[in-house]
């Protein structure tokens, strides 16, 4: 167990109210490894899901993975990009 205090100012950053748009398909987080790249992403429906370039998503098809945001293709060939929340 860490006895590290939290400094004021990750207190609040950790809990801001609203902080994204749950209604709206969001990228929680990018990650990387020996398998290459990988992207956390929530659906508005809340359901979440680890995904690597390739993979088919509820969001649509993961077609590039970079150190800041995800593009996805949908079922009619539309790219979509989600960016990191500021």
């Amino acid at each position: 167990m860490s006895t590290d205090t939290t400094s004021p100012e990750t207190a609040q950053n950790a809990t801001q109210i609203d902080a994204i748009d749950l209604s709206k398909p969001q990228l929680l987080g990018l990650f990387g490894g020996g398998a290459g790249p990988r992207a956390l992403l929530r659906s508005p429906d809340g359901a979440i899901t680890t995904a690597t370039v390739a993979d088919t998503t509820p969001l649509g098809e993961v077609v590039a993975i970079t150190d800041s945001y995800v593009l996805l293709r949908s079922a009619d060939a539309t790219i979509r990009r989600l960016m990191m929340p500021a």
